[in-house]
């Protein structure tokens, strides 16, 4: 029998500090047993694990030793390579020293391999780190959707995760300035169901057809391929939906090093409709167990010299020790009819719910306690989609949602090619093409055919409360770190965000102006 106790993920203090307010209600946490004996208990296999059934495995060479048990992998290439030699090692020729023959397919195929052993990078989130575990279900949610794996509290699936770094390279600083990614995988007897969320709570935009012009506001100069703060604050001046994502991603929540510790928000509203056919909003939230923690950009900047992989090399690193790293699943529901008396748009990714009028409801525990075995496979080939659902979950109107709706797949077609749900960490077991699910029964809508922006487009009030909510010195941060670099762009831009800062908190925009002449021996721009 394992010891029940009692854990949650954060106390509301704790939370204020790394703004994320705590939920009031509590989770009942099982003590994780091992890697084994959860996938033992679960009854599902877990995608990519090397125990898994009619798994095909590459024939070993006949030329080499068997190395002992104890052998470490470094020593057991060693003598792959230094005392056995396959006859793979050496092209055909006419004798010793004559030319190759065209004839060698095993050359050609060798070669060939090489060349196109590398996918396609994802257009975004290209640096990433994956983990595999389960999730378990300890408040069932029957009476808000069919869900089917939240139908009943004990039920286990596996899952795998991608953390990522949004806008990035293969050599981005894992605590870079950056929206971390959060996607995870729940293989179901019913089908795939994919959860993707970032760490920062909205976006820059709420319009997909924006989305492009917001990544590409990251992304060094296409001039000279050089890091230019105008090329994103000229953004930002076009965009004041995005202050909101300014003041968040520039506080200390925009640079982390270790993805234990990070949150993680759809972002998005979705929908869950029950088994009477009734339709509730709500947004989706991660809650690392060991609690929220950010650090500052002098942390950041002297990490990203030292150990740029710091966050991929502490989640594997604590999972090939044997330990687990765990999160908290909870959701905001909200009743569709509350958004004529709301002064925002419930539709709108820019915003935040309050959680005092929607309270987080937790629903269950996700235990990450095994590495990928090829990364390639299993992290690299992972596939999601805002659109793999099950019964019982649906997209709303979102418009930034109703844009991601399709465009994942088509990336991974291009990426991985047309099959790519072919490739086994991407599918449930005795997957087949109509397993594919279609949720929601269809709605009846009629209107004008419009290009229009929101009705109710309050784009400063929420960016005001966050910067209210911090404490003193994470004020100052986000003081520091708005005013570093809004001193080194035009004047005429930098006099748009000051404007925008100001509508959200006069305070802070004093602050930030004041700190740009400080930095920058300016004038104060009254």
């Amino acid at each position: 029998m394992h010891e029940h106790h009692e854990e949650t993920p954060q106390t509301q203090a704790e939370r204020n500090n790394s703004n994320h307010t705590s939920p009031n209600a509590k989770i009942w946490i099982n003590e994780t047993a091992s890697a084994h004996a959860e996938e033992k208990s679960s009854g599902q296999k877990i995608p990519g694990n090397k125990k898994t059934e009619n798994r095909k495995t590459t024939p070993q060479q006949p030329l080499l030793k068997q190395t002992k048990k104890n052998e470490s992998a470094d020593n057991r290439d060693h003598l792959k390579w230094a005392e056995d030699i396959p006859a793979e090692l050496h092209s055909q020729t006419v004798g010793k020293q004559g030319p190759v023959l065209e004839q060698d397919n095993i050359l050609h195929e060798t070669l060939e391999s090489f060349v196109h052993e590398k996918i396609i990078e994802r257009p975004v989130h290209v640096k990433g780190f994956g983990a595999f575990g389960y999730f378990e279900t300890m408040h069932p949610m029957s009476a808000y959707t069919k869900l089917p794996f939240l139908q009943k509290s004990g039920i286990k699936v596996p899952v795998a995760v991608r953390f990522s770094l949004a806008v990035s390279t293969k050599g981005t600083p894992d605590t870079s300035r950056n929206v971390r990614g959060f996607s995870t995988k729940f293989y179901t007897d019913e089908g795939i169901f994919d959860l993707i969320c970032n760490h920062i709570p909205v976006f820059s935009v709420r319009d997909a057809i924006r989305f492009p012009e917001s990544i590409k506001a990251f992304l060094p100069s296409p001039k000279n391929n050089l890091i230019d703060p105008e090329r994103f604050w000229s953004f930002v001046a076009r965009a004041p939906e995005s202050i909101h994502f300014v003041v968040r991603i520039y506080s200390d929540a925009g640079t982390v090093k270790s993805f234990r510790h990070i949150p993680g928000h759809s972002v998005n509203t979705y929908v869950w409709r029950n088994a009477q056919g009734v339709r509730r909003f709500l947004k989706y939230h991660w809650i690392p167990f060991e609690g929220v923690e950010y650090i500052n950009s002098q942390e950041a900047t002297k990490l990203a010299g030292e150990k740029p992989d710091i966050a991929g090399e502490d989640l594997y690193n604590t999972l090939a020790a044997g330990k687990t790293v765990q999160y908290g699943l909870y959701v905001q529901l909200m009743d569709p009819d509350d958004t004529a008396n709301l002064s925002f748009d419930p539709l709108d990714d820019t915003k935040v719910w309050n959680e005092q009028e929607y309270p987080l409801l937790p629903i269950g525990k996700m235990v990450l306690n095994r590495n990928p075995d090829n990364y390639m496979e299993q992290v690299e080939k992972i596939s999601f989609s805002p659109s793999n659902l099950l019964e019982g979950a649906e997209l709303s109107d979102d418009k930034m949602l109703q844009g991601r709706a399709n465009i994942y797949w088509d990336s991974q077609r291009r990426r991985i090619g047309p099959n790519f749900r072919d490739v086994p960490v991407n599918h449930q077991k005795d997957w087949w093409p109509g397993n594919l699910i279609t949720s929601g029964k269809g709605r009846y809508v009629e209107g004008k055919l419009v290009r229009s922006d929101i009705l109710k487009q309050d784009d400063f009030s929420q960016a005001g409360d966050y910067y209210q909510s911090l404490s003193a010195i994470q004020q100052e941060h986000l003081v520091n770190n708005l005013a570093a670099d809004l001193a080194g762009i035009s004047f005429s831009t930098r006099r748009i965000v000051l404007n925008y800062l100001s509508k959200a908190s006069p305070e802070l925009e004093n602050r930030v102006n004041r700190q740009i002449h400080m930095q920058s021996k300016r004038p104060f721009e009254e």
